[in-house]
């Protein structure tokens, strides 16, 4: 794999730092230090090093917004396999491929993801390499190490996929992504993280001292139990378990999705009606809604809807008091936040014969993005502070038996390269929703207008048939809605 060269590349410029620190003086070394990182280790990833992500997105983010999803994904460099955020680009490339309607590109975009994370799952040599990552990025910065992708980033790659498989007529196939969706669901919550005494060890106090000054999340992620669950997913195995006939699946999903909604009264009536016609004796505990079946001259639709665009990290810079060689001093650091309030749900009013209803929240990407950045922010910490200490012994080296103009030299030297390799790692996927919703309703068969009030596209037609499934998929981006007749 693309990694691999890398490594050794990184391996050949320690030995060359060294030995170039062994042999010239040291008031050289700062700048021989730069270099060798930017020329040797990044060539490959300089914007990744040097410029945040959420600057490198922001221009396409902005047009993703306009409805423009073409251009948006022309905006944004995907780079090369072994770059640090080649992976991430790709998520980002195939959800702004699946808005275009492009569903066959959207799909390989998501294969190279889902290939790359099957093939780390096996691979021990990938351990080994990540640990030299992280040691290179005590010298720079975070966005040295590959992109993690996270557990709800990972459903949401299987979720996206599973509807792609759909425009290919492949439910079977759909099917498989939302098991796969579920089960690292299920892995996510059985995995005890790690414990944050455990990740800091030593260095408690300055974690705490930092603590002090940073941000704090909003009252509705610190509410948010995991990162890992999302109702939209859930909700979409419903729907197409439903569709495969697996009412016990669709029952147990929909549950699920409840679980993380308890106040959506589709999915209060969805657990109610499953559950009576399933002879659960226990649904009226999940379940306030009376049990309404669906009758021969019915079918079902459900529409999930998504809003919006879910809030990009930004870099804030803080002021770190650091107790050092016997005495304090104070350093500047860069890292990543999420300011500013979650979006607001708004429901997607829509009208059928006549009849009008509106969506009801799923879930909040904001508020999952933001947990997500919560559980990352010991770890981040902690490289911070070590790379805090790493550069100062670094300076310390470089000053060692200078005098005191050469000593000045060597210290604007090495400023001058902290300066610019201090950049937050704000990477994530930036272009899910910000929200997601659905509405479930009963309707006489046959041919019907389904509208839509606020969206580009006025209405759509829907064919209901007796008790099957039609599933409806919108957002307020301007992508036109998806029908599916399951």
């Amino acid at each position: 794999m693309a990694f691999a060269p890398r490594m050794f590349k990184c391996m050949l410029v320690n030995r060359q730092i060294q030995r170039f620190l062994s042999h010239k003086p040291r008031v050289f070394a700062a700048a021989f230090f730069s270099s060798i990182v930017l020329l040797g280790c990044s060539s490959a990833v300089f914007s990744d090093l040097f410029v945040s992500y959420d600057e490198q997105i922001r221009a396409s983010r902005y047009q993703l917004g306009s409805g423009k999803f073409e251009l948006a994904s022309d905006l944004l460099d995907e780079g090369k396999r072994g770059d640090n955020s080649y992976y991430l680009k790709q998520l980002e490339k195939g959800r702004m491929s699946y808005l275009a309607g492009d569903f066959e590109q959207s799909q390989t975009h998501f294969t190279n993801v889902d290939e790359q994370l099957s093939w780390l799952s096996r691979q021990a040599e990938y351990r080994l390499s990540t640990g030299l990552q992280n040691v290179s990025a005590l010298a720079t910065n975070d966005n040295f190490i590959e992109y993690h992708i996270p557990v709800y980033e990972q459903v949401m790659l299987h979720h996206y996929q599973a509807i792609n498989y759909l425009h290919s007529n492949g439910l079977e196939s759909a099917l498989i992504e939302v098991r796969r969706a579920g089960l690292i669901q299920k892995q996510a919550m059985q995995e005890a993280p790690i414990s944050l005494e455990e990740q800091l060890r030593d260095y408690k106090k300055q974690y705490d001292d930092l603590m002090q000054e940073y941000p704090q999340l909003s009252s509705n992620d610190k509410a948010l139990d995991n990162a890992f669950q999302n109702g939209l997913t859930f909700a979409l195995s419903a729907a197409l378990y439903l569709a495969a006939d697996q009412e016990d699946d669709a029952y147990i999903d929909y549950r699920k999705a409840l679980a993380l909604a308890p106040n959506n009264s589709y999915l209060q009536a969805e657990v109610a009606r499953l559950g009576k016609k399933l002879s659960m004796s226990d649904y009226k505990k999940y379940t306030p809604a009376e049990a309404t079946p669906l009758s021969k001259q019915q079918g079902l639709l459900i529409v999930l809807h998504e809003q919006s665009i879910v809030a990009a990290r930004q870099e804030a810079r803080f002021t770190l008091p650091l107790y050092n060689h016997n005495r304090w001093e104070t350093y500047t650091v860069a890292l990543p936040i999420m300011s500013g309030n979650a979006q607001v749900s708004i429901p997607q009013k829509l009208a059928v014969n006549g009849e009008q209803f509106g969506t009801e929240r799923l879930v909040q990407f904001d508020a999952l993005a933001a947990k997500q950045l919560q559980q990352d922010l010991p770890g981040i910490l902690l490289r911070q502070i070590l790379r805090v200490i790493t550069k100062d012994q670094f300076r310390r080296e470089v000053n060692k038996d200078k005098a005191d103009d050469e000593e000045n030299w060597a210290n604007a030297l090495v400023n001058i390269y902290n300066i610019a390799s201090e950049r937050a790692d704000t990477r994530s996927w930036q272009t899910l929703p910000a929200l997601a919703q659905i509405a479930v309703k009963a309707l006489p068969v046959g041919e019907l207008t389904l509208e839509f009030e606020g969206l580009i596209e006025p209405s759509t037609n829907i064919t209901l048939r007796p008790r099957r499934v039609t599933l409806v998929l919108t957002n307020d981006l301007g992508s036109p809605a998806q029908v599916f007749n399951l």
